[in-house]
């Protein structure tokens, strides 16, 4: 088409026509306008299917994460559950100064001392965040639920986090009193495995000035996942309903 008109152009010139030349170099300069109007749009076009493939691509990584952070705080809750039971019936033995099953007392002790790590990933959350697609989300409600389910795992984890530094340091007041080393009787059993470990409570113990950090620690390893199922069934709770709303974002 421009070929065409240049031609016309360079004839109305020999002709001497001047309006009519003026008349098509204008139509050029239109011609050219929208062909540059045209190339923005496409590349414009090219540029948001792009962004969106990118965000598609963190929203699948976030969505990942957060099946295997479900996965694990359901793991974490029942085996806090667990750890309740362990600490009753181990509290149960003690107060009754019934010292037939060591190994639960044992097991229930090394349960609320041994801390339990947690592997949230949110590897995903900031990938898009650091990555600046997440102002791309045109979604308002799929952000608030992202921000607000990351809210969640800060909360369990400051809430765990709490709990085995109180655990931490009656461990060591424990240590300080010398309560640990009568009662696991590291004098005459040194260097044994933490596997093969079974402490020895006994009736000198229930005198001793530790036993009254070891109810405490057994009466809250007791209450605390009652305390903390809520917040476990928030996360888990919230990270569904992420999933899903990722989920329709994506179609």
């Amino acid at each position: 088409m421009i070929k065409i008109i240049r031609k016309i152009r360079q004839k109305l010139l020999i002709e001497n026509k001047f309006n009519k030349y003026l008349f098509y170099a204008m139509g050029e300069i239109f011609l050219v306008a929208i062909g540059i109007l045209i190339a923005l749009q496409v590349n414009n076009l090219n540029t948001i299917h792009s962004e969106k493939q990118n965000l598609d691509k963190y929203l699948e990584k976030i969505s990942s994460n957060i099946k295997d952070d479900i996965f694990t705080a359901q793991r974490m809750l029942e085996s806090r559950m667990e750890v309740a039971k362990l600490c009753d019936r181990a509290t149960k033995l003690i107060v009754n100064r019934d010292f037939s099953d060591q190994v639960t007392i044992t097991n229930a002790l090394f349960a609320m001392i041994i801390e339990q790590p947690i592997n949230f990933n949110r590897s995903g959350f900031e990938s898009l965040k650091n990555s600046g697609y997440l102002r791309h989300i045109s979604d308002s409600g799929l952000e608030n639920l992202i921000y607000k389910y990351n809210n969640a795992v800060d909360q369990v984890l400051y809430e765990e986090a709490s709990l085995q530094m109180w655990a931490n340091d009656l461990e060591l007041e424990q240590h300080k009193s010398g309560f640990s080393a009568k009662w696991l009787e590291l004098e005459n059993k040194p260097n044994r495995k933490l596997t093969d470990i079974v402490g020895n409570y006994s009736n000198e113990l229930y005198q001793h000035p530790g036993h009254n950090i070891t109810l405490s620690l057994l009466f809250r390893g007791h209450l605390f996942p009652e305390f903390l199922t809520g917040f476990y069934e928030e996360q888990i709770t919230i990270g569904l309903e992420l999933i899903k709303a990722i989920d329709e974002y994506k179609k």
